[in-house]
């Protein structure tokens, strides 16, 4: 309570000079008061100069017999080898959960404040260990509430997330359910939140699970309910510990990028992306967990590959889609997308009805496409695919045409008007020059043998057949 004067704190990160230390050489030769010994605290002891460090030390080396320096810090490795040689060591622990838990119960109940036990038990999380950070954290809160304080209160007042929706969240990173993710995090920027709370938050909770797969058991499950634990034991069993480390992994290089970006919300979004979508991500773990997935897909039945040897040697055949007994697929896989061949023949039906197929485009009210496709200056056709030319001004329009549904209806048009599914790219005149449209009696030998050299290769491989359920 400040009553002795025999008892002095000093803060080293304000009196770190040489000549602060030169001032306490000079008080320390004065005997205590009324105490048996004096003693020097200095707080935050590594943030001293060397000078200044030089200069205590040469009153450690031959310290008066009634003075005890107490020596505190965060960073001991910052300190001087001689000044530690000199010292007994003592080092604090954190202090656990439930007795942070218990001391402010305590408080609380001296001071005639109404609180959940849950609301502690927040607080006592959020500080750490440390004694101090916690009753910080509980001030804060009483100041704050009116009436008796929820755990629902403590959670908003710190901006932590409200265990039940960081389970919402983590059920769509394990269940790769992309469009639910997303709006999530929208949810959580249009309200407002302070989105690196949130990946703690999320870390957290995937550090949870990891320890429930180690020890059955967690740290950090103080604050869920009955069921909740339950519902974290479970996604323990379920989930492989290389994908909980993968994860782990992604969202702590997320929490460096989010204290440098200036949009933070879009580099959450990639981020989760690269969680939940290992295809986008080229990384040794996320390619294991793609051959993962698929080791599930055949394990769970979904697909079965059925490989026949001949004593002839081995062959493809094309894939063939059948049903199972009771449990097929009624149609072909639709994702597949073959393109027709065609020849110059059908290339001059396409350059001479090309007003055919602008009127056709001009019934369905797609004006904009129309008025694009009306100024291109000529058709090429090479390895199957049929080129549109533009002049260079039109690059804008080449821009529009190349969207997907863009594409898709244009597309789909040609196979009306035309009767033909053809693959289509949209160039400029000065993209010309860098594809080559006219083959030389050299470049056709080379593509025949590269063709018969092909054939035999294939005559040469395994006959697939795939049934997908």
């Amino acid at each position: 309570n400040s009553s002795t004067l025999d008892v002095v704190e000093i803060d080293a990160a304000s009196n770190n000079s040489v000549d602060d230390i030169r001032e306490l050489r000079e008080t320390v030769k004065y005997t205590p008061n009324n105490s048996k010994y004096k003693v020097y605290i200095v707080d935050e002891v590594h943030m001293l100069s060397q000078g200044a460090f030089n200069a205590l030390l040469k009153t450690l080396e031959e310290p008066p017999s009634h003075v005890i320096f107490i020596l505190a810090t965060t960073e001991p490795n910052k300190i001087p080898a001689t000044i530690l040689s000199r010292c007994q060591r003592f080092d604090f622990k954190r202090v656990s959960i439930e007795v942070l838990v218990d001391r402010m119960k305590l408080i609380c109940e001296k001071e005639n404040v109404s609180i959940d036990l849950d609301a502690l038990r927040i607080i006592a999380l959020n500080g750490q260990g440390s004694v101090r950070d916690s009753l910080s954290i509980l001030d804060k809160c009483i100041s704050f509430s009116t009436g008796k304080l929820t755990s629902r209160d403590v959670l908003e007042l710190l901006g932590s997330s409200d265990p039940s929706h960081i389970f919402d969240i983590s059920r769509s990173i394990i269940g790769s359910d992309v469009p639910k993710l997303m709006k999530q995090i929208e949810e959580n920027y249009m309200w407002g939140k302070d989105l690196k709370l949130l990946v703690d938050d999320i870390i957290a909770f995937f550090r949870s699970v990891m320890m429930f797969k180690i020890f059955e058991t967690s740290d950090d499950i103080v604050v869920l309910s009955k069921e909740q634990i339950e519902e974290m034991a479970e996604i323990s069993r379920k989930v492989e510990m290389p994908e909980i480390i993968r994860v782990l992994g992604i969202l702590s290089e997320l929490i460096d990028r989010l204290k440098s970006s200036s949009n933070q919300r879009m580099v959450l979004e990639l981020y989760m992306m690269k969680i939940v979508s290992p295809s986008v991500d080229n990384t040794e773990s996320s390619l294991l967990k793609r051959i993962e997935n698929i080791e599930k897909i055949v394990e769970d039945g979904r697909i079965n590959i059925i490989s026949n040897t001949t004593n002839k040697g081995i062959y493809l055949s094309d894939l063939e889609v059948e049903k199972s007994s009771g449990r097929g697929v009624d149609s072909p896989v639709q994702n597949v997308e073959k393109f027709d061949i065609i020849d110059d023949e059908e290339i001059s039906i396409i350059k001479n009805g090309w007003e055919r197929l602008l009127e056709e485009m001009k019934k369905d009210k797609k004006m904009p496409l129309r008025a694009f496709l009306a100024e291109k200056t000529d058709l090429k056709y090479k390895n199957e695919i049929l080129y549109v030319v533009f002049n260079d001004e039109f690059s804008f329009a080449i821009d529009r045409l190349k969207e997907n549904e863009n594409l898709s209806y244009i597309k789909s048009t040609m196979i009306k008007v035309f009767g033909i599914n053809i693959d289509l790219r949209f160039i400029l005149k000065s993209d010309i020059s860098k594809i080559s449209f006219v083959k030389t009696s050299s470049q056709d030998n080379s593509e025949k043998k590269d063709s018969e050299s092909n054939e035999q290769f294939l005559k040469g491989l395994v006959n697939v057949k795939i049934e997908v359920e």
